[in-house]
């Protein structure tokens, strides 16, 4: 039986809803929202008719929601469903199909049980992107104080003494200078991670008077190289360390005492 045809010669255009529950994929990982469609398609004059016209609409229509639900999280569903249906509202005829999409529509929704476990997983992965920001500024500042130690030794020796000012003794002034010494004339390029190492063994057999005295012999060391400020650091953190191990700081040894 033949088709009923318009008084152009044309079949009557066919038409009709857009229905059915669909899951589309939302920004926060591993989760979806559930969409209801609704709408209204209707074919287009074409020598040759879409076999499906219903499918090809549905399918526009999801295509158009997906692009734009995967830009929101899934607790932001609201905004989400206004934007979708914002570009869903008005007619739109499909690429290289005789179909026309009337206008299309979809309600978005999502689960308690849902909201919280993405609520959860959104939390733990800002928690990690924090943390993984402040492992790469840590590593940044101590390449950065690697560098600008390796360039100036004498920063080098004033930074371990100043964040181990329990590692000082007597008798420095002579221990340094020969320390230096050695370093230099056997290996210049590593000097002062061999020194570092030195000095550690070097202050491990001296009790607190004695690492006392070796701040204070650095202090004036530093003093005498232009560098008060760092002098007047050593001495406050050695200072403060030995008020809070419950002894005062200890002053210099005068001229007439150094030799007894």
């Amino acid at each position: 039986m033949a088709g009923i045809r318009s008084r152009t010669g044309w079949p009557a255009p066919r038409a009709g809803q857009l229905t059915g529950s669909h899951l589309l994929a939302s920004n926060t990982p591993g989760h979806r929202f559930h969409a209801e469609l609704s709408g209204q398609w209707q074919e287009t004059p074409a020598a040759r008719l879409h076999h499906d016209p219903c499918a090809a609409a549905t399918h526009h229509a999801l295509e158009t929601a997906r692009s734009t639900a995967t830009r929101y999280p899934l607790g932001e569903h609201q905004a989400a469903q206004a934007h979708i249906n914002s570009r869903l509202g008005t007619e739109a005829d499909l690429d290289d199909i005789p179909v026309r999409l009337l206008w299309a529509r979809v309600e978005l929704t999502v689960t308690v049980e849902d909201l919280a476990a993405a609520t959860a997983l959104e939390r733990r992965l800002h928690e990690e992107a924090l943390n993984k920001q402040s492992r790469r500024r840590r590593q940044q500042e101590a390449e950065e104080l690697h560098q600008t130690l390796a360039a100036t030794p004498t920063l080098t020796l004033a930074y371990w003494l100043a964040n181990h000012p329990e590692a000082t003794g007597k008798d420095t002034v002579e221990a340094i200078n020969q320390l230096a010494q050695q370093i230099t004339d056997h290996a210049p390029d590593n000097a002062w991670v061999q020194a570092a190492r030195l000095l550690q063994t070097f202050v491990e057999r001296l009790d607190r008077d004695q690492r006392a005295n070796l701040v204070e012999s650095l202090a004036q060391i530093m003093t005498r190289y232009d560098e008060p400020r760092l002098a007047d650091d050593m001495r406050a953190i050695a200072s403060g360390m030995a008020l809070l191990n419950g002894h005062a700081s200890h002053n210099p040894p005068g001229p007439d005492t150094k030799d007894r």
